[in-house]
């Protein structure tokens, strides 16, 4: 008979007049991953708070491990013995991992500590739970997954029965990825629960026993193992298949070559990217996205090999003004490193425009044009003067509707969708089919295609710098995940 671990029954929770979560039912068992899919982020940090914490709630009641943790009649805030791993660490960088694993922990009092005792206790327990790290490593030395195993570990070293991952995919490279994935899975085996949150329902369904939508704070579906498939998510996300997602690009000569090129990270990568293609390069290791945007922009030349723009050789000059070149480039971090938050959203909109138009005074039909057009595309938003007023994906679409203006010859997207929740993500994956139907070419750099690849005309996988396999449209559905 299942255990059942967590239960949310009919939880609302209001802050300053605005509901959060609403009427939300929500139950785990022990022993299961459940993947929770947020259709939009709203409620999905205070679901997250509410689990870890006794936070007080408007009406409802919580369950934890068979025992009222908390309702509306009564909050103690007490916190729950949940373990959350996400891109932030929990960690004291300048410790060692055992000192994060015993010294800090809650209740130790010893004054006196014998590292060496603490040492092999650490080990025993890591090699009981098959967790392989370096304990004697430096926190700030470790890796990404390193890290994640560390954090896991401590929980389960604290009892943790509840183990929330939030958007892993996002910080974690492919292959450290599926490391991690096998690791929850040797967890869940064990009777810990693990609460997998994630923007893609791909990943999602590859590892969870169930999975729940939550959309504007409530869990409207709950997919159960034989529901989890693109056909049975499909009416809840429809935005996701916009029409045109398979027209095919226009298959000119190809615009930016890379031939055999050679930097830190780079070991003799070939590429060509055609006018209106979209090229995704999966970046197992997680290295290549500076070295190959530093390459572009002037920042560092090719130890080997050269890069070509329409069959001519790509200057460092050319690098240097990457955008007279044709050129755009989104970074992952796009809106705080390419809005400015005291121009009003026209400014940061034609921002490039007398770039484009070689113009240092745009005249005024010009803008009045532009403003017309966008009006129709994003509402009454068009006239707000301070754009630090705007949502996260409101924030992102201005990135993506300046760079459609500006219209690139290439652009270079890094990790284009690790922000964002989903419905976010399917407004990027529109703006970016537009912007390719214009004829731009578009090369992604990801650690995670989950939802690239439902945009991308090729498939190139990076291991150690160099392109390891490479499939077509057509044979996507041969991608080893």
């Amino acid at each position: 008979m299942k255990h059942e671990l967590l239960r949310m029954d009919h939880v609302t929770m209001i802050r300053n007049g605005d509901t959060l979560l609403d009427n939300l039912n929500f139950q785990m068992f022990a022993g299961e991953i459940m993947g929770l899919l947020t259709g939009r982020d709203k409620g999905r940090g205070q679901l997250i708070d509410l689990i870890c914490q006794n936070l007080p709630i408007s009406f409802g009641t919580v369950w934890y491990d068979g025992k009222i943790v908390n309702s509306y009649s009564h909050s103690n805030g007490n916190t729950n013995r949940v373990c959350v791993i996400e891109q932030t660490s929990h960690l004291v960088q300048g410790l060692s991992v055992v000192d994060n694993l015993f010294v800090l922990r809650k209740g130790f009092k010893k004054y006196f500590i014998n590292e060496r005792i603490l040492q092999e206790q650490a080990k025993a327990f890591f090699e009981e739970n098959e967790i392989h790290v370096n304990l004697l490593k430096r926190v700030s030395s470790l890796t990404s997954l390193e890290r994640c195993l560390v954090e896991l570990g401590k929980g389960l070293l604290l009892g943790c029965r509840l183990i929330i991952i939030d958007n892993p995919g996002n910080f974690l490279s492919q292959y450290e990825l599926t490391q991690f994935q096998k690791m929850l899975r040797k967890v869940r085996d064990n009777q810990i629960s693990v609460l997998y949150i994630g923007n893609h329902h791909q990943e999602l369904f590859r590892i969870a026993d169930r999975t729940s939508l939550l959309y504007d704070g409530s869990i409207i579906k709950i997919f159960e193992q034989d529901e989890m498939n693109d056909e049975q998510i499909a009416p809840y996300i429809t935005e996701w298949f916009v029409p045109g997602a398979e027209a095919e690009p226009d298959n000119e000569a190809g615009i930016l070559h890379f031939h055999n090129v050679h930097t830190k990270h780079l070991q003799g990568l070939r590429f060509v990217l055609h006018r209106g293609e979209c090229l995704t390069i999966l970046d197992r290791d997680n290295q290549i996205a500076q070295d190959i945007l530093s390459l572009l922009t002037g920042g560092e030349t090719c130890i080997q090999g050269h890069i070509t723009l329409d069959h001519k050789p790509f200057t460092l000059n050319q690098a240097a003004n990457y955008l007279e070149s044709g050129l755009s480039i989104i970074p992952k971090d796009c809106t705080e490193s390419l809005l400015f938050w005291e121009r009003t959203y026209m400014e940061n909109l034609t921002f490039l425009l007398d770039r484009k138009l070689k113009k240092s005074l745009i005249p005024g039909k010009i803008y009045k044009s532009i403003r017309k057009e966008y009006s129709h595309i994003v509402g009454n938003i068009i006239n707000e003067t301070s754009i630090s007023n705007l949502s996260l994906g409101e924030q992102i679409a201005l990135v993506y509707h300046r760079i459609w203006l500006f219209k690139p010859r290439v652009l270079v997207c890094i990790q284009p969708l690790a922000k964002g929740d989903m419905f976010v993500r399917m407004k990027i994956l529109a703006l970016l089919r537009g912007i390719l139907k214009g004829g731009t070419a578009v090369l992604i750099i990801t650690a995670n295609i989950s939802d690239t690849l439902d945009i991308a005309d090729r498939l190139m996988v990076v291991e150690n710098g160099t392109c390891v396999v490479t499939y077509e449209k057509n044979e996507f559905d041969q991608v080893d995940w």
